[in-house]
């Protein structure tokens, strides 16, 4: 899995059906820390994430396509949860990062979550398209 920050959405006219009714999100990659780590990925959202929002992301094809359900779909990076804080440890002063950004500095304010909302948690309601 890997950390990234919803920078926006994608929009494809023209696609395969397995993108049908699927929300197509821009990800900047970050770091342990939540600092940017370089580097983006395009992700099918299955939580309902935003612009902002730090979440986690599942960049690997036979998992991404299990969760879906769709063993046969093009679908390689999913968006499975929404992150409320990263918290300082030892993974992040290991490759030279420092100390971990302030949870209000990597995601925006919400109501009382769990520390990481995943994909089988009970997710918000979707944002009408």
């Amino acid at each position: 899995m890997k950390l990234g920050r919803v920078v926006g959405t994608v929009v494809s006219t023209i696609n395969v059906p397995a993108f049908d009714g699927r929300t197509l999100l821009l990800c900047d990659l970050l770091g342990p820390s939540g600092r940017p780590a370089g580097g983006y990925l395009i992700a099918v959202d299955t939580v309902g994430a935003g612009a902002g929002e730090t979440v986690l992301i599942l960049d690997e094809g036979n998992s991404a396509r299990q969760v879906l359900a769709a063993p046969g779909a093009p679908i390689r990076t999913l968006v499975v949860g929404i992150v409320d804080a990263i918290v300082d440890g030892p993974a992040a002063a290991a490759i030279g990062e420092g100390p971990a950004v302030p949870a209000s500095a990597v995601t925006t304010p919400r109501d009382a979550r769990p520390t990481i909302r995943a994909a089988r948690a009970p997710a918000r309601p979707r944002r009408p398209r």
